[in-house]
């Protein structure tokens, strides 16, 4: 019989005895991340406790006519489970687990009687992924021996609260199925802390986390007792994209007697960040190791004391809306205002697809995997602007964002100028489109001719005597094959020639102002060649 486990001891893989809390505190130790030491009271120790206490059958009768609808029934039978199982004994071997553990964890941390937090973590026999979160109770700065034992057996009745009898009979799982684990942590007296999730549950957006952090203890935040100071990161750039300080108005310390207790904040605290602004970064890279080891975003509660942080718990957001890209008109509707045929959508898509990547290649930069170039909806073609970005990160934003905006429309205005920078990507970039303003307009002549014959090849044949399938392939060939050495490089055309045309701005407006535009349009117009 195993009544007691520590975190070093657990993982993901033992939710069945020690529940989600516990599992997952085990799994970041063992990654090495901060988080204060504990141990697990697993299902084992409840399930005992019941069977040692003869509780499960009057817990049946009990249930045996409930009416599940009847909110003050549930009620009074859910006070009817408390009250038996907060009068049983704790079995003799289960209190000497649960007092040796506390024992050992006071000794690792050299205090005489260790505050401690003390979780329930529920979880269902052959349903370890089954979710229980919120339902059942948490108690903070639990201090010595007796108070403990007392605190884990509040627990193990919490799981008969009436909120989760009617969850449990919502989502059809048998009640004698379910088992409370308990968490046993070593308080953090935290001077902020709060929660962070690795992925914005506003939005969606995977690339912001959302912080929210306020004074003392993070039961105030997660409790929603105050307006916490909420920050926004942008990850792959590391900076803060917004900063609103909450007014704090409380909050949450230690009780002298064990417990905690409420205390208002000053003004000044009202006004100040909870955290500075290297702070949220360094929280956001921590959140982000996190997100790594689990792979899929992570709500978690953190603690900072003394400058060293702390992670209290981690669980998967379950709110998270599926990303979605930006899908963008501009260029497109110019050149096809009008919805187009499916037959020519099949034939579009692929080809701008192909313009594209063979751009991006060209440049040097890779290739975004599992997303689209190019979508259709109401039989128009889209931009993916998110294929487009994905394709240049490895470019500082300031780079970045004025190429996406000239790739996605390079005949429309843009805000700003292209930007530079010394960076290998970029300097890559620019050799490789001075490699092809050297070699491509003595290569173009040639292809043009070549796929001009190629076209008149494919305009001789008989529309009578070919099968639908044989006019199909060859409209094909024309456009995906035959086409593509000439057109894989019009993006390429179009961005030397917006470079050229921007610096041919840059050469006039000092000397000629207003008039730039007008002489700019009449300089090139006319020119041989001008593509």
């Amino acid at each position: 019989m195993t009544y007691i486990l520590s975190f070093n001891e657990v993982g993901k893989d033992r939710i069945a005895d020690v529940g989600g809390k516990g599992a997952n505190l085990g799994e970041l130790v063992g990654v090495g991340l901060p988080v204060p030491p504990g141990f697990c009271i697993t299902a084992e120790a409840y399930r005992d406790f019941l069977i040692e206490a003869g509780l499960q059958e009057p817990i049946r009768e009990v249930l045996a006519d409930m009416q599940p609808d009847d909110l003050e029934d549930v009620k009074s039978r859910s006070e009817a489970i408390q009250g038996l199982i907060n009068q049983s004994a704790i079995p003799a071997e289960i209190e000497s687990g649960i007092s040796e553990a506390y024992r050992k964890l006071c000794e690792e941390l050299e205090q005489a009687e260790l505050p401690v937090a003390v979780r329930s973590s529920a979880t269902a026999e052959d349903l370890p992924g089954a979710s229980f979160a919120g339902q059942q109770e948490t108690y903070l700065n639990i201090r010595g021996v007796p108070s403990l034992l007392e605190h884990s057996r509040l627990c193990w009745a919490s799981l008969w609260s009436h909120p989760a009898i009617t969850y449990r009979h919502e989502q059809g799982f048998e009640h004698e199925k379910v088992f409370l684990c308990i968490v046993v942590q070593a308080m953090i007296e935290a001077e902020v802390a709060g929660i962070l999730f690795t992925a914005n549950p506003v939005n969606g957006d995977r690339d912001e986390l959302l912080l929210n952090a306020s004074w003392g203890l993070g039961e105030s935040v997660v409790s929603g007792l105050v307006t916490p100071d909420t920050i926004t990161v942008r990850r792959s750039e590391g900076r803060i994209l917004d900063y609103a300080v909450g007014s704090k108005e409380m909050a949450i310390h230690y009780a002298a007697d064990g417990g905690t207790l409420e205390v208002g904040t000053s003004e000044d605290q009202r006004k100040t960040p909870a955290l500075t602004d290297p702070q949220v970064l360094e929280l956001a890279a921590l959140g982000g190791k996190i997100e790594e080891h689990y792979g899929s975003p992570q709500d978690i509660e953190w603690a900072l004391r003394k400058g060293k942080w702390y992670v209290l718990q981690s669980r998967p957001i379950t709110t998270l809306r599926e990303p979605s890209d930006l899908y963008i008109r501009s260029m497109f509707v110019e050149i096809f205002p009008d919805p187009l045929s499916p037959v020519f959508l099949s034939l579009i898509a692929p080809l701008f697809k192909s313009m594209l990547d063979f751009t991006f290649q060209y440049w040097g930069f890779s290739l975004p995997k599992d997303r689209p170039a190019v979508g259709v909806y109401y039989n128009q073609p889209y931009w993916n602007q998110n294929y487009i970005e994905a394709a240049f990160s490895s470019l500082s934003p300031e780079v970045r964002e004025p190429l996406v905006s000239a790739i996605a429309n390079p005949f429309g205005q843009h805000g700003a100028e292209t930007k530079r920078e010394l960076s290998l990507p970029y300097i890559r970039l620019v050799l490789n489109t001075l490699r092809f303003m050297i070699r491509f307009p003595k290569q173009m002549p040639g292809l043009i001719v070549k796929y001009r014959d190629q076209v008149a090849e494919v305009a001789e044949m008989s529309l009578e005597e070919a099968s639908d399938q044989e006019i199909i392939e060859a409209v094909r060939g024309l456009v995906l094959e035959d086409a593509s050495p000439l057109l894989d490089y019009d993006f390429l055309m179009i961005a030397v020639i917006g470079r050229t045309y921007e610096m041919l701005g840059t050469f006039l407006e000092p000397n000629f102002g207003e008039r730039t535009e007008e002489l700019r349009a009449k300089l090139i117009s006319g020119v041989t060649g001008n593509v």
